[in-house]
């Protein structure tokens, strides 16, 4: 996106912050970020602007740096940091996907070069991910009528471009797009683009929503696939019975790498282990408190892991543990079922798994998609959903706010300050999270930009909204008392299914 240098840009400000600091290198600049002196602040975010245009990968290594920055008490600091959000979501926008929220935030902050950058970054990131399509254009369409002259060009040129680039992005890939838009936004959107007006009334609390007809699971009988004549297994292959030490497991091909572990891919002995391959995951943090809180995450993972939809720890030391070989398959990227019924039926499991740790006191604390592992049951019936990551956003949480992806995480693991510990009520906003992307494909967000499952998935009843507002309530004596309730309602929320519950 073009940026414009009139506004609230002085231009002799700029270059005089930038003049006042003499660093060599990208991170010598993030660690002056820290300096008890403002303007010395300043001048290293505006050098940080000059060297994300030529070393984006150099300033995507110090992006931690960066967030704080953008919440400094300077707004010399804020404005330079935001801009480089800016510049780097439009060169390496992946960057960026998992601090979403936080980008939606900078859309309204007071200082209007603060909210033209969290504009121009909200864009960047929102053209490369469709699924984002809905809480990008809801959160930037409002700019468009801002009594700020540059931040409602930005928001207006922004709307063309994300929608634009989305829309082409479903064309190729054989989807029909549909934008429905409050009356106040319809006209926004270029041409081509199938836009209907919704919300007549004056309520703009979701002006944009965004549907690709793709994600969504639908009811059996509308599916000609083999998946809508499947079923739950009979039963769930047990684990190897097994204990493996470190001696006995190889790594030899890197995985994943995430906020605590990495993750390989390791050979065994065949003698020991059927098959001969685990899945060896290695703390890389050095902090003593993060590997403190990771032992015991761990520990209390291979207390719970004779449930059959838990991931059995077939071996694990202060720093390491091992797990039956999954390559990699995660609900993350698999995607929501094909079916109601076998979406209902995951939810339904992983509840009941995690309500198995809750009555020996372990809370997991980071329900996800990505936390959700498969297992294969047998050819005319569904893959297993197993639960794994238990208490790792305990330990992460000293790494990362929000220890979990912003989509799927509760407002305590944004602001524990406020919202409270981590605990059992945590657990059943992340089983709500769950839920919601099982049923509509898409993870729910935050309260504020969340669009009601029906509208996510026609084929829901309104009874789901319901079930979602009590589980995803942002207060957690708003929430389901104990997972029992959630899955009281989930299961007479599957009564009015026809087909699925029962």
């Amino acid at each position: 996106m073009e940026r414009h240098t009139d506004g609230p840009v002085d231009e002799e400000r700029v270059a005089a912050l930038r003049q006042s600091v003499d660093a060599d290198g990208v991170e010598e600049l993030a660690e002056r970020l820290h300096s008890d002196d403002a303007d010395e602040r300043a001048g290293a975010a505006w050098r940080l602007v000059e060297a994300v245009t030529t070393e984006p990968t150099e300033v995507r290594a110090v992006l931690d740096d960066v967030r704080d920055a953008i919440r400094d008490d300077d707004v010399w600091v804020r404005r330079g940091a935001t801009w480089v959000l800016a510049e780097l979501a439009e060169r390496q926008p992946d960057a960026l996907s998992v601090q979403f929220s936080d980008l939606v935030s900078l859309t309204r902050a007071d200082d209007p070069l603060v909210r033209q950058n969290g504009v121009v970054a909200l864009a960047g990131v929102t053209k490369s991910y469709p699924a984002r399509a809905s809480t990008g254009l809801s959160a930037i369409a409002p700019l468009t009528q801002s009594e700020d002259a540059l931040v409602q060009r930005y928001a207006k040129q922004a709307v063309a471009e994300v929608t634009a680039a989305i829309a082409e992005r479903a064309e190729d890939a054989g989807y029909p797009m549909v934008v429905r838009s409050h009356p106040a936004y319809a006209d926004l959107f270029p041409d081509g683009v199938s836009v209907v007006t919704v919300n007549a009334d004056d309520d703009r609390s979701r002006p944009v929503h965004v549907s690709f007809g793709q994600n969504a699971p639908v009811r059996g009988e509308e599916t000609e696939t083999d998946e809508a004549d499947a079923g739950p297994p009979a039963e769930i292959p047990d684990p190897p019975d097994v204990t493996l030490d470190a001696e006995a497991v190889s790594p030899n091909l890197k995985l994943r790498e995430g906020v605590l572990t990495t993750d390989y891919r390791a050979d065994v002995d065949e003698d020991v282990l059927e098959h001969g391959l685990a899945t060896v995951r290695r703390l890389h943090a050095d902090e003593s408190a993060v590997a403190s809180a990771f032992a015991d995450a761990v520990e209390q993972w291979a207390g719970v892991d004779d449930h059959d939809h838990v991931v059995a720890v077939l071996g694990y030391g202060a720093r390491w543990l091992a797990t039956r070989y999954d390559d990699g398959d995660t609900l993350d990227g698999r995607g929501a079922p094909v079916t109601l019924a076998e979406a209902v039926w995951d939810a339904s499991v992983l509840t009941r798994a995690v309500s198995h740790a809750h009555s020996r006191g372990v809370v997991h604390g980071g329900i996800r998609s990505g936390a959700v592992r498969f297992v294969e049951t047998g050819a005319r019936t569904w893959d297993a959903p197993l639960l794994g990551d238990w208490g790792f956003a305990h330990a992460a949480s000293a790494r990362r706010t929000p220890p979990v992806p912003a989509a799927f995480a509760a407002p305590e693991h944004h602001n524990p300050e406020t919202y409270g510990r981590f605990d059992q009520a945590t657990d059943v906003y992340g089983l709500g999270a769950l839920t919601y992307f099982l049923l509509t494909g898409e993870p729910p967000g935050d309260d504020e930009g969340r669009i009601p499952a029906s509208e996510q998935n026609p084929a829901l009843p309104a009874s789901a909204d319901d079930l979602f507002a009590r589980a995803l309530a942002p207060e957690k004596r708003a929430r389901f008392a104990t997972l029992l309730d959630f899955q009281r309602a989930l299961d007479d929320f599957a009564a009015d299914l026809d087909g699925v519950g029962g």
